[in-house]
């Protein structure tokens, strides 16, 4: 529970309480939504006893450079296909590392275990007459950092993904440098795409752009596929995710005024392919964490009520749990289905993204954020 508090008060900061006669804003993930003093239950995740404002997350500042760097790794002219940066330790801005030619491994060596760092990279496949251009975005978690330290990079994900949008498929929180490498980042795209097949000039086909799908033609227009190629091509949709009735119904009920419950927990089918219910309960962030193992995927919602003067604030932590036992591949195939799953949770006002170990996931570290 202190992990999830800690998280919620950087994204967040402090409730205030907003007056019956005045409209006020309440972040839902990376939404703003306008909510008055009568917030109807859709827009406010919960029926507490007033409604609150909470304040938006931090604004991330991007240099000129970096923005530079990303562009030369889209441009056909260039041969640059990576560009890395770091996140600031204040977690303000981010500073360009360096791009360059080479691919994910030698990106991979400008990586170190005492920061968290962001990346693009260009993969270009021939099949056939069909030429495919691809990019990935990575993102890179030290693990010399603190629990703290890692949990904080949630509270910014959202803006750092806008810095590096359109991207067509997504490497989550590596941890060793040995993560990043081409057989990775190929394996993870035939995951979320499947084999690419040339679509005729004549017909229209369609193109995932990380999770949209969008239609292009045979002659498509450069923002369209996001890189000017010798032929267009279509591209399989990533595998769709079963989620059972029992979840849905636990989720309800962590979301439910009427009942004690305040978090519910999946895990996800070795195959990828379906979600399984592991339990709900009582207990927050603490009672949800002893249900973890090192060895499988993971995914909760966790309930926190706080009292601030009059105003009572219910808010709602989605959290991913990666095994450290897992295998690099099957780490990396974890962002294939990660848009999915969030879908499977949704609304919820802030994530605890990646934990790789029960003892980051307390409402000690949520309440420090």
């Amino acid at each position: 529970s202190a992990t999830v508090d800690a998280l919620l008060h950087e994204m967040f900061g402090a409730a205030k309480e907003s007056p019956a006669d005045s409209g006020a804003s309440l972040r839902v993930g990376m939404r703003e939504i306008k909510i008055s003093g009568a917030t109807p239950p859709a827009a406010r995740l919960h029926s507490s006893t007033h409604s609150s404002a909470v304040a938006a997350p931090q604004a991330l500042a991007a240099p000129a450079e970096l923005k530079a760097a990303l562009s030369d790794v889209r441009s056909d002219a260039s041969p640059t296909d990576w560009a890395l940066c770091a996140l600031e330790p204040d977690g303000s801005s981010l500073r360009l590392v360096g791009k360059g030619e080479g691919g994910a491994e030698a990106l991979a060596a400008q990586l170190s275990d005492d920061a968290v760092f962001y990346g693009l990279v260009r993969r270009t496949d021939q099949i056939d007459k069909s030429t495919t251009i691809k990019f990935v975005f990575l993102s890179f978690i030290g693990s010399a950092l603190s629990t703290m330290k890692r949990a904080k990079v949630s509270t910014v994900k959202g803006a750092v993904s806008e810095v590096f949008a359109p991207f067509h498929a997504e490497l989550m929180s590596a941890t060793e440098p040995s993560e990043v490498t081409s057989a990775t980042v190929d394996a993870l795209l035939h995951e979320m795409f499947g084999a690419a097949k040339e679509s005729p000039a004549d017909s229209g086909a369609s193109l995932r752009v990380g999770m949209r799908e969008i239609k292009i033609s045979g002659a498509t227009p450069p923002a369209a596929r996001l890189h000017s190629s010798t032929h267009s091509s279509a591209v399989a949709a990533p595998q769709a995710l079963a989620a059972p009735a029992e979840l849905k119904a636990a989720l309800s009920d962590v979301r439910s005024d009427a009942s004690p419950t305040d978090w519910a927990l999946c895990a996800l089918e070795p195959d990828g392919s379906s979600l399984r219910l592991v339990g709900k309960g009582e207990g927050g962030a603490e009672a949800l964490a002893a249900q973890l193992s090192d060895d499988a995927v993971f995914y909760g919602l966790v309930r926190r009520t706080d009292q601030i003067d009059k105003s009572t604030t219910i808010k709602f932590v989605f959290l991913s749990f990666i095994g450290s036992a897992l295998s690099t591949m099957k780490r990396a195939k974890v962002s294939t289905v990660k848009g999915a799953v969030s879908e499977v949770f949704a609304p919820f006002h802030a994530e605890l993204m990646s934990a790789t170990e029960p003892s980051e996931v307390t409402s000690a570290t949520v309440d420090a954020l």
